[in-house]
């Protein structure tokens, strides 16, 4: 595609990713970054088809990755960061990493075992079975257990 025709399908196409990618991410910040992401993941792809439909519904493809994949990110790294030492992140107040300790604390051994193996080390459940003597077919149901145990503790502390 030369400059010009890429400058007049931008044009057309820009205005509904924008909207889509703002209704769809988080902040604006995110939906920005997401738009732009998905350009440059375009561009790079070298998607030969010279379909507008077609590239259209490849551009959506990758911005619904993009927002599915920063997801996946997010809720790792943030029940990650949760974990690690109370959540010490700068946005974390004290009070808020004395909870996240305390209801960490109040977990069973083998719960904050299970939490940090798969959230802080990110092993796969494989691993985390033998590691903690664990059926492989129960490590996600425990692990599930584990979560909920968590944040009902922190919904306590709370109130």
């Amino acid at each position: 595609m030369d400059p010009e025709e890429f400058r007049r399908w931008y044009e057309s196409v820009a205005p509904d990713l924008l909207g889509y990618v703002r209704r769809t991410c988080d902040s604006a910040e995110e939906s920005e970054d997401v738009f732009q992401e998905t350009f440059t993941r375009f561009l790079g792809a070298a998607f030969t088809d010279d379909d507008p439909v077609a590239r259209r519904r490849y551009l959506f493809r990758i911005a619904t990755n993009l927002i599915r994949d920063r997801r996946r990110w997010t809720r790792r790294w943030g029940f990650a960061a949760l974990l690690e030492r109370g959540g010490s992140s700068p946005e974390r107040s004290y009070g808020e990493r004395v909870d996240v300790e305390r209801a960490l604390s109040r977990l069973p051994a083998r719960a904050r075992a299970l939490l940090w193996l798969a959230y802080v080390l990110e092993l796969p459940h494989k691993e985390i079975a033998e590691i903690t003597g664990v059926a492989s077919t129960s490590v996600r149901v425990l692990l599930s257990r584990a979560r909920k145990k968590l944040l009902a503790g922190l919904e306590r502390t709370d109130r």
